[in-house]
């Protein structure tokens, strides 16, 4: 602190006499201070001025010197030189670099020479800090005069790596001790004293703060001032920025306004805030009263002395007492306050005499910033005004602010702005910025005509970005907005006029701001009329279609550098706010549009409250719900013509807008930022709106480019989203719904009355043709959706449980979706067979909420799914139990409703006349009796079983019984149509036993004998009661069509119902007691009114317990019946361990692959080597080495010459081998195939694998004969293209080609991520996954869910092993069941046969060509042995013996001298085994079986009766004569049971 400071402090106290003396003192030193200071920066910059002259003249005669070598080298060179201008810009580049480089190298010495002496005791870094002063500020008034983005906060080497000043700064902060010493030592008052130099250190402090905020562009300010806030540095620059000489006291407020941009730091020091910020504002008030006063006197460029005007009159206008010439001033009072005035005056007048001279140079061009040496006073109230926006946010200073008149003083900064010089008035808008985050602060702004004034900040200039700014923080306020919708139209005009000018030639981030404000102010109606009368739409469409990250064409290799992950992650910003104004644009489109339509819809209601609905305020704010929304979306597009246009939309599709927020959302799959949640959802919404005009379906179904020139379609971009793909948001999966259900759900007949509200025409003779248009739009809808997986998509979405607190409202989506698409026949047809359906699955998930709290999101779960069980099921009204509206459950209703109740009337009038015996009427009982012809009988005790509708007190058994009955025969369609009823019913009575709230307990049934009068009653508050317990049938509803009946009937209802009848009860009792049975049949014999009815259970067939008894399939063969299916089931029941190949017996050998060729197995392995063993003794005879990696597939074709080789991670992946000779050799090298497979009939091509391309290789040349590339990829991980047992058809990546005309023929749905599919040898099916598809119809014929994740591989004896291959195991670890077992199934009906546990995992598995032998790889690793890996052979049909099975279950089995395990000891006939025999067998044989002599093979014991089989599955498809033929073996598509 200087000594005039400390002088002045001991002043304050005092009598008056003595604050006279003092305050005479002060102003001596004072001045002296002053007088000093301004001659020391006067005597610097005439240094400056002759050095910068000097340096100007060297530079010119250096320039001279080269014009002049230049003149004569052109004198001697030929005038026509074509490379002159190209050689004169190099020059200009070279003078540039060489530049560059002596700066460089000027701030290394001078680097360099501080580390040299900086050690030295009594060392003076002013120099150095000077010197490095100069430069930075030399390099930054370069930088600033590009005009860069001032709001941009980046390193200004990121911003503009070519730069100068962004490398000096990044070469200072390498200096870490250098910097360590600025930060610390150098903003010391006593860092001279602790050298032991008797110096002040102020020329110091003010030349470190002056470096510091140089270089702060390039600082963390957050590791900066925290050190500073742990060592008091703070607490200094505080003093400094109270109370201290200039500049020091403009550079201490500085470093305070970066400081307070850390708010740990401005709530740490608030009380210090608290006193600086009145200070600082009246220190404002000062400047801008003696800049007006001088201006208003000196018009000629502020040409006064700095003692007269600055001084004098300063010390003059201070002296009025009470600031009468500066209404804006504080009020000052008190002795104390003196001091500090005279100090203030003895400051500014340094300022503004440097303001003198600073305007003298500038005033010819524009200004682009304001530097800080030397230190003036536009300088002074920028560093104060920054420091007055880092806390104008806070709530605590607002009070100042209004004390302090702030308002005034920004009016005042704002008023005669100059084109030329607004960076002032930039900063004053930054701080008025910060103001308007307050409600009040914005409404007084309004109310003093802030707005006007905005509007006349002169554009372009840099305070058009502070104006950016202003409105969108004015917009965030919406009663600031409202009041500025109430102002005359002109200025509104203007307003929205100036936002558009910003966002088509301002900076990025005004462009943001402006983009943000229009976002907001959509809402008000006036802006958004007005915004459209401005061509709004398209110039903030212009914002982001010229953005390179969205322009497929940019994505070259020459255009990659032009695009840094700056300038990707700003233009990635850009599009998110531009998305989320244009979501806000159609929202309040659709508001207006739909509020338009209800009023024109309700024109004739008289209500005065809809009129005021209606009627909407255009000053108000428009908001809507997600589910208000999109509930009026459904409505309106029930009510607009198919080919109906809105201008909105139409203007967004003229401009390529529905296009590019669907591309916006495709590649936000590389995004990694934290908006693109929103961004996909803003995206997502607009189309949702946008979903209003069928058009934009088109759109949605067509192709659009991606990044890496493929294409993709729209619907796909928007079924990733809703799969979680993009994100897992929960609002971006509910918004990608919300955009499938407007679109699949869309209405084929709307509503084209007089009441539309967006209508193409209402002409009968063009309705025909609208009708048709729609039904092929949203066919092309739903065959887009389904192109795209989008039923898997829905089904998983549907059985979600997580984030869960949106689960709820997912599944109602996605179901409401999955209803929609099931109007497509072939979708319903999928559908039904799925086990979401047929297994029962969806009616688990209707039961109970995922949450409770959201039961209303799931009452309409349930509605939808409904619908959806109505649409796959066929039926027009649901089933009477909404929590068990299964399947099966909808069959067996159909089944009761088409059954005849027939009864004896005989029991009935016996019953009748009991009961009236019972009530004491016996001449009526004996009337009775003798006209019907009861007999005589003696009083007995009958044991009536208990009815379910009697409701006295029953056991818990009983009562059990009774709820089961009306859980199952409540009413769905009244439940789901009376939410309220469904909700109550879920509370009370969601468990059996209880209470129940429903007013039907007896079901419904719509195909009633039309003898009987079904029985109807009126619904009435009284029905709703609980304690009225009623067993009458609901038929109809007030106002409401009949439920449960024929439609054509349901319109005929009458309002009142028919009488009650004595034969209608006992027929809905009867009909009860029927739907209790567990397999009710159609026609029934009489009921008996005695005795509970129960239809018989079906006979247990009898073939089923004698499946495994040889016994008697040996008799039933016998007599005539074939039983070569269950032969065939009993012999794959039983596996028995052969032969074993250990890679313990080889050094550093793991087993991953195997294929069986007549007696030898080829085994590929880890290391990359392919091995050839024989299969008898377990002895390898050859191997190679085959690639760099492990093999991961090796195949032999049937000859076992050729041999191919695949390897996923290395390159080449596949080879085609030769054998010969014991010896591997190469014959055809595929790189990029991953999987290859033989050709089946003449085996003399390949079939290669890329990815989801599939390739057709020939053998013999090399060459390419075909290639299959899906146009809409289902892209399995695990894709394996296949071929047809006749070579005709391709399977690849689920998509089915024709191989002679390359043409795509069928895609199949998606329903797994990793299996393709393969074909049935019987060429008529495809196995994908689990399901199993019909290559005739291409529809879906059943899933097994045995097989999910699993490999298929078929065998000749007519079944499926079904493994999981450790290589997919990896890729879905979750759906894997048997890691260490394979199932084996019947290749007719897909009936489980055995699961087989090896008790190790499973690499690979093959049949051999017979089927008689199965081999596969497995490997075992346990916690302390290394990993080991065999190769087992096992015999079909055999059963282990005991020996085998305990080596079975051991870790690792021993094994004997020749590679067997010990197994194969215990059976020696086994090598004389006919199937081995077959291996070796010629042509000569003449009975034509396995060569040995006997006439008999063991295949033909599985098959010799199979070709006489009929309908074995008992289907009835009719089916058995189709054969397929494999190996020597023919089998049927079924065989028979008798």
């Amino acid at each position: 602190m200087s000594e005039g400071g400390e002088n002045g402090n001991e002043a304050l106290p005092g009598a008056a006499q003595e604050a006279v003396d003092g305050q005479a003192e002060t102003e001596a030193e004072a001045a002296l201070m002053a007088e000093a200071v301004a001659i020391a920066y006067q005597s610097e910059d005439d240094d400056d001025e002759e050095a910068a002259a000097e340096g100007a003249d060297a530079e010119e005669d250096a320039m001279s010197a080269g014009e002049a070598e230049a003149a004569d080298e052109n004198e001697n060179e030929s005038d026509s030189n074509p490379a002159a201008e190209d050689a004169s810009a190099n020059q200009e580049e070279d003078t540039a670099a060489d530049r560059r480089s002596s700066t460089k190298k000027e701030l290394t010495q001078i680097i360099d020479r501080w580390e040299q002496l900086q050690t030295q005791s009594g060392y003076d870094p002013v120099p150095t800090l000077k010197s490095l002063a100069e430069i930075f500020e030399r390099e930054k008034d370069a930088y600033m005069r590009k005009d860069p983005d001032p709001l941009d906060s980046r390193h200004p080497y990121r911003a503009d790596p070519s730069c100068q000043y962004g490398l000096l700064l990044k070469l200072l902060f390498r200096k870490d001790v250098f910097m360590g010493k600025l930060l610390n030592d150098y903003l010391r008052e006593n860092y001279f004293s602790r050298q032991t130099i008797s110096r002040s250190s102020l020329e110091l402090n003010i030349l470190a703060c002056r470096l510091i905020l140089e270089i702060m562009p390039g600082l963390e300010t957050t590791a900066v001032f925290q050190t500073a806030n742990d060592d008091g540095t703070i607490n200094r620059i505080y003093s400094w920025a109270e109370d201290s000489i200039e500049p020091l006291q403009s550079y201490a407020t500085g470093l305070l306004a970066e400081a307070m941009e850390v708010s740990d730091i401005a709530i740490n020091y608030r009380d210090q805030n608290m006193r600086l910020v009145p200070k600082m504002i009246k220190r404002l008030h000062m400047l801008l009263a003696i800049s007006k006063s001088a201006t208003a006197d000196h018009p000629s460029a502020l040409n006064y002395s700095a003692e007269s005007s600055a001084s004098g009159g300063l010390l003059c206008w201070m002296a009025c007492g009470n600031g009468a010439s500066a209404p804006q001033s504080p009020q000052h009072n008190g002795s104390g306050i003196a001091s500090s005035n005279h100090g203030d005056a003895s400051n500014m007048s340094i300022l503004f005499e440097n303001s003198r001279d600073a305007f003298s140079q500038s005033r010819y061009y524009k200004r682009m910033y304001i530097p800080l040496h030397p230190p003036t006073a536009d300088a002074s109230q920028k560093l104060i005004m920054r420091f007055l926006t880092s806390l104008g946010e806070y709530q605590e200073f607002l009070a100042m602010a209004f004390e302090n008149n702030v308002m005034q003083l920004i009016f005042g900064y704002l008023e005669n702005l100059d084109r030329r010089d607004t960076c002032l008035a930039y900063e004053v808008l930054k701080y008025l910025a910060s103001l308007l985050c307050h409600k009040k602060f914005a409404l007084e702004f309004i109310s003093h005509g802030g707005l006007e004034l905005l509007l006349k900040v002169p554009r372009p200039s840099l305070a058009t970005t502070g104006v950016s700014i202003a409105i969108y923080y004015l917009a965030y306020c919406e009663d600031a907005m409202e009041r500025i919708c109430s102002m005359q139209r002109p200025l509104i005009s203007e307003l929205v006029r100036y936002a558009l000018w910003i966002l088509g030639r301002c900076h990025d981030s005004s462009k943001c701001h402006a983009t943000m404000f229009f976002s907001l102010s959509f809402q008000f109606k006036v802006i958004l009329d007005e915004f459209d009368a401005q061509d709004g739409l398209r110039k903030l469409y212009n914002v982001i279609s010229v953005l390179k990250i969205l322009d497929p064409s940019q994505n070259d290799s020459d255009n990659d550098s032009d695009i840094n992950d700056d300038v990707e992650c700003a233009s990635r910003q850009m599009v998110r706010h531009v998305c989320v104004a244009l979501k806000r644009y159609m929202e309040a489109h659709f508001f207006f549009k739909y509020n338009s339509f209800l009023s024109q819809h309700y024109a004739t209601s008289s209500s005065p409250s809809s009129s005021h609905y209606f009627n909407q305020n255009p000053t108000v704010a428009a908001k809507l719900t997600f589910d208000q929304l999109h509930e009026q979306i459904r409505t309106l597009q029930e009510h607009t013509s198919i080919r109906g246009h809105w201008q909105p939309v139409d203007q967004l599709m003229k401009l390529g807008g529905i296009s590019m927020l669907l591309r916006i959302i495709a590649f936000s799959y590389d995004w990694v930022n934290s908006g693109r949640s929103e961004t996909v959802r803003s995206a997502l919404d607009a189309l949702s709106v946008c979903c209003v005009i069928p058009r934009v379906y088109v759109v949605l179904c067509e192709r659009i480019q991606m990044l890496d020139k493929t294409t993709t379609s729209g619907f796909c971009s928007v079924l990733g989203a809703a799969a979680g793909e993009i994100t897992s948001d929960a609002e971006v999966l509910k918004s990608a719904l919300a955009v499938l259900c407007h679109c699949v759900c869309s209405p084929i007949i709307r509503k084209d009355s007089g009441n539309s509200l967006i209508k193409f025409g209402n002409s009968s003779r063009k309705n025909k043709a609208n009708h048709k248009y729609a039904e092929e739009l949203i066919e092309k809808v739903w065959e887009s959706v389904c192109s795209n997986n989008g039923i898997v998509v829905l089904l998983s979405l549907m059985q979600t449980k997580g984030p869960i607190t949106d689960a709820d409202c997912i599944r109602g989506m996605a179901c409401r979706a999955l209803a929609g698409l099931a109007r497509s026949d072939r979708v319903r047809q999928i559908v039904s067979k799925l086990p979401l359906f047929a297994g029962g699955q969806l009616q688990c998930l209707m039961r109970d909420p995922i949450l409770q709290e959201k039961r209303a999101e799931h009452v309409i779960f349930q509605k939808y799914a409904l619908e959806l069980l109505e649409r796959v099921s066929g039926k027009n009204k649901a089933l009477n139990n909404p929590l068990d509206p299964s399947l099966s459950n909808m069959h067996k209703a159909n089944v009761i409703a088409q059954t005849r109740i027939q009864y004896n009337e005989q029991q009935l009038y016996q019953l009748i006349f009991e009961h009236l015996e019972s009530k004491g009427l016996s001449q009526t009982a004996q009337m009775l009796q003798r006209e019907v012809g009861l007999p005589l009988q003696t009083p007995t005790t009958r044991s009536f079983h208990q009815s379910p509708f009697d409701y006295k007190a029953l056991s818990s058994g009983s009562s059990i019984s009774r709820s089961r009955l009306r859980s199952r025969m409540q009413d769905v369609n009244a439940a789901i149509m009376s939410n309220g009823e469904l909700n109550r019913s879920f509370g009370d009575d969601s468990t059996y036993g209880g209470a129940s709230t429903s007013t039907a307990s007896i079901p419904n049934f719509s195909s009633l004998n039309s003898v009987q009068t079904p029985i109807k009653i009126r619904r009435t508050e009284r029905s709703i009661s609980s304690v009225s317990r009623s067993i009458q049938k609901q038929i109809a509803e007030p106002g409401g069509s009949a439920v449960g009946l024929p439609e054509d009937f349901a319109s005929s209802v009458p309002l009142y119902p028919k009488r009650v009848t004595l034969n209608t009860i006992v027929t809905e009792y009867l009909t009860n007691q029927h739907s209790l049975c567990n397999n009710p049949v159609t026609t029934c014999p009489q009921f008996d009114l005695y005795e509970p009815h129960k239809c018989p259970d079906p006979r247990p067939s009898r073939l089923l317990s004698s499946n495994y008894n040889l016994t008697s399939r040996h008799f039933r063969t016998q007599a005539g019946f074939t039983t070569g299916r269950f032969d065939r089931r009993y012999v794959h029941t039983h596996f028995s361990p052969w032969r074993t190949i250990r890679s313990a017996e080889y050094e550093d050998l793991e087993f991953t692959c195997c294929d069986l060729v007549g007696k030898y197995i080829i085994v590929g392995t880890q290391q990359g080597d392919g091995r050839v063993f024989n299969m008898n003794d377990g002895v390898e005879q050859f191997y190679s080495n085959c690639h760099n990696f492990s093999v991961d597939a090796i195949k032999a074709n049937r000859a076992g010459d050729l041999v191919i080789t695949s390897s996923f991670w290395r390159t080449p992946t596949s080879i085609l081998w030769s054998i010969a000779d014991n010896e591997f050799k190469s014959k055809l090298t595929l790189s990029d195939v991953t999987y290859c497979e033989f050709s089946q009939t003449a085996q003399d091509r390949l079939l290669g694998t890329q990815n989801e391309c599939a390739t057709l290789f020939d053998i013999n040349t090399g060459s390419k004969l075909s290639t299959f590339t899906p146009t809409i990829p289902n892209q399995y991980t695990k894709n394996r293209a296949t071929l047809c047992r006749t070579d005709e058809l391709v399977l690849s990546d689920g998509v089915l080609w024709d191989v002679r005309s390359g043409k795509e023929i069928h895609k199949f749905d998606k329903f797994n991520q990793c299996i393709s599919g393969v074909f049935h040898p019987n060429c008529l099916e495809i196995i994908s996954n689990t399901e199993v598809w019909d290559l005739r119809t291409f529809h879906l014929l059943q899933t097994v869910p045995v097989l999910d994740q699993r490999n298929c591989t078929f065998s000749p004896m007519h079944v499926i092993y079904g493994a999981s291959l450790g290589s997919d195991r990896d890729h879905d670890m979750e759906t894997t069941t048997y890691d260490t077992s394979f199932n084996v199934l019947d290749a007719y009906d897909y009936s489980s046969i055995a699961t087989i546990d090896v008790k190790r995992n499973i690499n690979d598995l093959s049949v051999s060509a017979n089927g008689s032998l199965i081999a596969v790889v497995e490997d075992y690793s346990g916690y302390e042995s290394k990993q080991e890996t065999y190769v087992k052979i096992y015999a079909v049909g055999v059963k282990k013996n005991e020996r085998s099975e305990e080596e079975d279950d051991e870790e690792v089995p021993e094994s004997d001298e020749d590679g067997s395990d010990t197994g194969s000891e215990n059976s020696p006939n086994f090598m004389e085994f006919p199937m081995l025999r077959n291996f070796n067998s010629s042509s000569n044989d003449e009975d034509g079986d396995d060569g040995d002599n006997d006439g008999y093979d063991i295949v033909d014991l599985f098959d010799s009766d199979d070709d006489d089989d009929e309908d074995d599955d008992g289907d009835g498809d009719g089916d058995d004569d189709i054969d397929m033929e494999l190996g020597d073996s023919v089998f049927d598509d079924g065989s028979s049971d008798d």
